[in-house]
């Protein structure tokens, strides 16, 4: 049984190597074999037709891989081009029904961490891999989900033992309709970006007013009033941000 973890940053010891790090050691420690690969170390350009897939070598590992492990940092409310550029253009050959999850890192404000997780669970979708529980990921609550990403690390090795191919589209669709986030818009996520807040943030003099602002977004929108949620939302973040 292997798990590939793939590290999407350029950078290799960055916070995307820690997490994707941490879940293959989670894979690893229920008896999967499991493999990291960077990349930065492959020659992956951008889909033309002249360049419709990504170094054979690559195809080739995730092909044999039985499971995927898939993290990306934020550019702009996305995941990064070279990730993108490998989810364009890399070949899995029969993935239906293969576990996967994916991490993303949104470094700074925090924000995308939620709206970039959509563009890989979106490549699981297409690809019919069976997606665990995304992991979004901000400087907020790194520490935690770094346990987190260990946890679904075992997840995915034990759903790997056992694969569980879609059998239609409708199946598919509703699956993954059901999968936490994906659901989210700008206004969740910085309502999560508060919750992250709320727990980390060395500013806890404004910890009251924020939790009165948090709770009046929330009543908010649980009354359709999703506009007037954003003006209590995105001060609850700011209060807390630092």
């Amino acid at each position: 049984m292997l798990v590939v973890g793939i590290v999407g940053s350029p950078r290799k010891n960055g916070l995307t190597n820690k997490l994707v790090t941490e879940a293959l050691a989670g894979a690893q420690s229920i008896g999967a074999k499991v493999r990291t690969i960077y990349l930065i170390d492959y020659d992956i350009r951008p889909w033309t037709l002249e360049n419709p897939k990504a170094p054979e070598e690559l195809n080739e590992i995730m092909r044999e891989a039985d499971g995927y492990i898939i993290g990306a940092p934020v550019y702009y409310l996305d995941i990064n081009g070279l990730t993108k550029d490998f989810l364009d253009t890399v070949d899995l050959g029969d993935s239906n029904g293969k576990p996967g999850f994916g991490i993303t890192i949104a470094g700074g404000t925090g924000k995308g961490l939620v709206l970039a997780i959509k563009s890989i669970y979106y490549f699981f979708f297409c690809k019919s891999i069976r997606a665990l529980e995304p992991l979004p990921v901000s400087r907020f609550n790194f520490n935690k989900a770094l346990k987190r990403a260990n946890e679904l690390g075992r997840k995915l090795a034990e759903e790997a033992r056992k694969r569980r191919p879609f059998k239609s589209l409708e199946e598919r669709i509703r699956y993954f309709s059901n999968i936490k986030y994906m659901n989210m818009d700008m206004v969740d996520e910085i309502l999560l970006l508060a919750e992250q807040l709320l727990e980390s943030s060395p500013k806890q003099e404004y910890k009251e007013e924020a939790i009165t602002y948090y709770k009046r977004a929330k009543e908010l929108i649980s009354r359709g009033e999703r506009d007037k949620a954003i003006t209590y939302a995105v001060k609850a973040y700011e209060l807390l941000y630092y």
